[in-house]
């Protein structure tokens, strides 16, 4: 593949600053970012060879292959009309005929020609669930095993995590990490295929589970973990959600697993008074905006009505300085299974619960009013483990990419 390449001075100045680290550690320049085995790439280029004979109603992903530019900055376009492309680099096959996919990233970009046949390449998958009923696919029900996978899954109205309906009470990893007294919420914001995989960690930074962008969840690690870090205004919820409150089972291709809800929270303790104060929260007076939506714990949803009960996940996610980067204090989800009454934050690893604070856990008194918010720590939850790690994407702060 002929790469075209036009480097910016700031970017020409970052990569010489990477190649003269070689293999040493560049966590001191770089935040977060883990040291990698190998100097990073400083090129940028699609990898998706196996894209480039498809099938009519094949779906592969490209990805691009720089060093650290933020996935979700890539602009996709398409030449042609033999292939779709959305804005994660997501290629479906859709006519016999040749197309071209650029990929562009300020001034870098590259192409790459994709052939759609009737037969297609060999490693392109297709529909694995064409055909497939709801009892077949859930007889011998396994989770999905990658993004591809989760996406056909997807278009069929099938789940791509757990089966396990929640508790309403959420349950707690034993070894939540502890610093200077505060419970630690994980750093770590690790990626994969484009930014439209998300990697959730353990208690002891090893890796737990995916979730993945546009698929269906009801567990609420699952679900905590994919607005943390997918979560938006814009849609950005799990696939069997909707923003209405009121649609029912029978009328949604979800059925049972139908969640409801994705509306507005105010935060208003004035005129709502047995509710916490969350964290800069617009309500009163902050600059935080948050949302709430439903989790589904048991009696939740019978397949013909859903009843709502009192669990929320509510979560504000704003990049108030809009610098492409959700830095400490513009992002936070927490949980409350008693409508409003008790909140915990999570602390983004599989049971990484705060530590719970409000109106009944203050005595359930007016005078007393609820307990505040509990301050958390902020650590990389990486250095504890005792695993091979992963390179992951790092979204560079606007204050790195000035100095760079």
């Amino acid at each position: 593949m002929k790469l075209s390449v036009k480097l910016s001075a700031a970017l020409l100045a970052l990569v010489m600053t990477v190649s003269l680290l070689s293999s040493c550690s560049i966590e001191s320049l770089f935040g977060s970012w883990i040291t990698p085995d190998v100097e990073p790439e400083s090129a940028f280029a699609i990898d998706g060879e196996e894209c480039r004979a498809m099938a009519i109603g094949g779906a592969c992903l490209l990805e691009v292959t720089p060093f650290d530019v933020d996935p979700a900055s890539v602009v996709w376009t398409v030449d042609g009309d033999a292939v779709k492309v959305d804005k994660y680099g997501l290629v479906e096959a859709v006519k016999e005929g040749v197309a071209t996919v650029t990929a562009r990233y300020g001034e870098l970009f590259d192409r790459v020609e994709l052939t759609v046949s009737s037969v297609g390449g060999e490693n392109v998958i297709s529909d694995p669930y064409t055909d497939m009923t709801k009892d077949e696919f859930y007889a011998n029900y396994t989770p999905a095993t990658d993004f591809i996978d989760a996406y056909y899954r997807t278009q069929h109205g099938f789940l791509s995590g757990a089966l396990e309906i929640p508790d309403a009470a959420p349950k707690t990893a034993e070894n939540r990490p502890v610093e200077d007294g505060l419970y630690v919420r994980n750093t770590d914001m690790r990626y994969e295929d484009n930014g439209n995989t998300y990697v959730v960690l353990d208690a002891n930074g090893n890796v737990a589970f995916r979730v993945y962008r546009g698929a269906a969840y009801i567990t609420l690690e699952e679900v905590a973990a994919y607005m943390f870090a997918f979560g938006g205004t814009d849609g950005a919820f799990p696939a069997n959600y909707t923003s209405a409150k009121k649609t029912k089972p029978t009328a949604s291709i979800w059925g049972e697993y139908l969640r409801v809800n994705h509306s507005y929270f105010s935060g208003d303790t004035v005129k709502y008074p047995r509710e916490p104060e969350l964290p800069n929260i617009m309500g009163c007076g902050g600059s935080l905006q948050y949302w709430e939506m439903d989790i589904g714990s048991t009696g939740y949803n019978n397949g013909s009505k859903i009843t709502r009960g009192a669990c929320r996940i509510v979560y504000g996610r704003n990049d108030l300085n809009r610098n492409g980067v959700y830095e400490q204090g513009e992002l936070h989800v927490f949980y409350t299974y008693n409508h409003y009454d008790d909140f915990q934050e999570y602390l983004n690893y599989e049971g990484g619960w705060g530590e719970i604070f409000g109106f009944e856990t203050n005595g359930s008194s007016s005078a007393k009013g609820p307990s505040p918010y509990v301050p958390i720590a902020y650590a990389s939850l990486s250095a504890r483990s005792v695993s091979a790690i992963e390179v992951y994407y790092y979204v560079p702060t606007k204050e790195w990419l000035s100095a760079a």
